[in-house]
């Protein structure tokens, strides 16, 4: 998205811009805007204010532009700057103190002879990639520089909606969780609503993602939260279908694949309950099976990796994880779904 105030560039997966309370001046940047989080639990809502998945990308007009952009986090923080799809060798630290830090295109990426097989985004292209926590704010951008054309950019938009395993939670590094790898696979630009230990398909989200019409493709990855959290099969189910059938009926033409719970400890610890998770993933197929909108599909999340993905908590996987996971939702969009390429 674009704001007036920071024209020169465009501020990815951000719907809004609200004052800093770390620091004097800056904006911080928020995934959804208020109206929205006025109407999720608590837990949604902050989370919502946190820039998972969200990136500040600009192209400079020359090649030898120097442009340089003023952060600050709540917390210490680390950024990573791709250009286009080619990653960095080492992150940026920022904290609560804003911090000027100066881009300009790699001397080598000034010499490629072609782009075929750079990527999905054009190599001029600076992304700068925020961790899911802490919370960050933009202050300043100067330099010479312009937003992203179109066609510097994927053509379309995976939208993910889930827990904190969708934000990455144990993920190495915000670019490995299973939402950029199934948006690399399908070459597509990502859009991440991953709302960790509060994804409880409330009313107020699905009808933003209903609104939205920037996004081509989605997954609900419904509910580990949920599951955990203390409610029932019958609250979930209710919840589910309503918040399914919303998105699904407002984009009729448009995939979208309902996820049902990965693998976790519930299914492996001695004295889980192992049978609540069957219920809340035979509950998702049952909403999925019985709804009239053909455009909704099924992945069953427990087939798409094995236990070893996990981390030691035994609930969020890790790289392996994540990345098995990805691999199997962009092959399932791609099976079943008539995609956009």
């Amino acid at each position: 998205m674009r704001f007036e105030k920071y024209s020169s560039v465009s501020l990815h997966n951000v719907a809004e811009i609200t004052q800093t309370d770390w620091t004097t001046g800056g904006d911080r940047l928020c995934r959804v805007p208020r109206s929205v989080g006025a109407g999720l639990n608590v837990n949604a809502r902050e989370r919502m204010r946190h820039p998972t998945g969200s990136e500040i990308r600009f192209v400079p007009i020359h090649e030898g532009n120097t442009i340089n952009i003023t952060l600050s986090a709540a917390e210490r923080t680390l950024v990573r700057t791709f250009w286009g799809s080619f990653q960095p060798w080492e992150p940026d630290e920022i904290g609560p103190t804003p911090k000027t830090i100066s881009f300009t295109i790699p001397d080598r990426l000034k010499e490629l002879r072609t782009t075929e097989g750079a990527g999905r985004f054009d190599p001029h292209v600076c992304r700068i990639l925020l961790e899911r926590i802490p919370a960050v704010a933009l202050h300043d951008v100067s330099g010479n520089c312009r937003p992203p054309t179109l066609g510097e950019l994927p053509p379309y938009r995976y939208l993910a909606y889930g827990t904190s395993i969708t934000e990455g939670a144990v993920a190495s590094a915000p670019h490995l969780n299973y939402v950029t790898h199934v948006a690399r696979k399908l070459g597509y630009d990502a859009l991440n609503f991953g709302c960790s230990g509060s994804a409880y398909c409330e009313p107020s989200m699905a009808d933003y993602i209903a609104s939205r019409d920037d996004w081509d493709v989605a997954t609900l990855a419904l509910s580990v939260n949920m599951a955990n959290r203390g409610f029932t099969v019958t609250q979930f189910r209710e919840r589910a279908r309503a918040f399914i059938e919303t998105i699904a009926e407002a984009h009729p033409d448009k995939p979208v694949a309902c996820v049902t719970l990965f693998p976790y400890f519930a299914d492996i610890i001695n004295g889980s309950d192992a049978e609540r998770a069957s219920d809340f993933r035979a509950e998702l197929r049952s909403i999925v099976s019985k709804s009239q909108h053909s455009n909704l599909t099924l992945v069953e999340g427990s087939n798409l990796m094995d236990i070893s993905g996990l981390t030691a908590d035994l609930l969020h996987p890790g790289d392996a994880g994540m990345e098995a996971i990805g691999e199997g939702i962009a092959g399932h969009l791609k099976n079943s779904s008539n995609l956009a390429e």
